[in-house]
């Protein structure tokens, strides 16, 4: 418990200090890289590790997504994903006696998935420059800190509510240690946080110039805190089928990247879907 409190908080404060480079190369980076080590990290629980050609493909379009919507780089951004799927077709040709239709199909999906996913942190970022409603750039701020509260202020709330008040099993098969009390406890901490998030960003950055709608936000809340369990249910599936406890170690007592941001992968895609059908501040 000690270890992963304390790992909890020097992560928390790295994603605080990197927070505020976020108009930076640097924010691209970084996303960038927990797409490859999650890819990485799901090749070695599937044990296709063994085949360097689709994991170095793979691996490679992982690095590039982060930076397909950047201006130096959007011409690149298709002939990049055509050569990804390229990739693929050579290596289901050359290496058919050696890759099955599941391992391509597979490799494909979370080739996808995975650095897309990663990548809608970019796009919340980048969401004011697309004109949308009346966000300004200072906005996008507020969108990735709610996409990050969304996932790990449920997670956090799920967690200790149901270690102590837990009784009724919430997905016994998927993961045994997941409760309905803590399922409840999650939505409740992940409603809270963002309606202190809300306020703060009103009283703060949007001041007189419009209002955070609170009960549109209170809403979102409850559906970031559902999405954001059901990314954690499908990682708890897959490492129960690959029969591991966590995808790494890269932070002690929390596991790997995919241990940390399972959930981050779609509460942030489903984020970045409804702020553009519904605006969360209006000015």
């Amino acid at each position: 418990m000690k270890q992963r409190i304390v790992s909890g908080v020097v992560g928390a404060i790295f994603i605080v200090i990197l927070l505020f480079f976020k108009d930076a190369v640097i924010f691209n980076i970084f996303i960038s890289f927990l797409s490859v080590m999650a890819m990485w990290e799901l090749f070695v629980a599937t044990k296709y590790i063994r085949n360097w050609p689709l994991v170095l493909i793979s691996l490679l379009f992982a690095a590039a997504v982060p930076f397909m919507r950047n201006p130096y780089f959007t011409a690149g951004s298709k002939p990049m994903a055509f050569l990804y799927v390229l990739g693929l077709i050579i290596v289901m040709m050359f290496e058919r006696k050696k890759v099955t239709l599941e391992q391509l199909g597979l490799v494909f999906m979370v080739g996808l998935i995975v650095p897309f996913a990663f990548s809608s942190l970019i796009y919340l970022r980048d969401l004011p420059k697309e004109h949308v409603f009346h966000y300004v750039n200072d906005d996008g701020l507020f969108f990735i800190i709610l996409a990050l509260l969304g996932a790990w202020a449920t997670d956090i709330g799920a967690y200790f509510i149901g270690r102590f008040f837990g009784k009724h099993k919430l997905a016994p098969v998927v993961s045994p240690h997941k409760t309905v009390e803590g399922a409840i406890g999650g939505i409740v901490t992940g409603v809270i946080c963002f309606l202190i998030a809300g306020l703060i960003w009103q009283g703060l950055v949007v001041k007189d110039s419009g209002s955070v709608r609170i009960w549109l936000l209170l809403i979102l809340a409850v559906l970031c805190a559902v999405m954001g369990m059901l990314g954690d249910l499908a990682a708890s599936y897959i490492k129960r089928t690959c029969n591991i406890k966590d995808f790494g170690r890269i932070m002690p007592g929390h596991g790997g990247v995919l241990d940390r941001f399972d959930s981050v992968l779609l509460v942030a895609p489903f984020l970045y879907v409804f702020l553009q059908m519904v605006p969360v501040i209006v000015r």
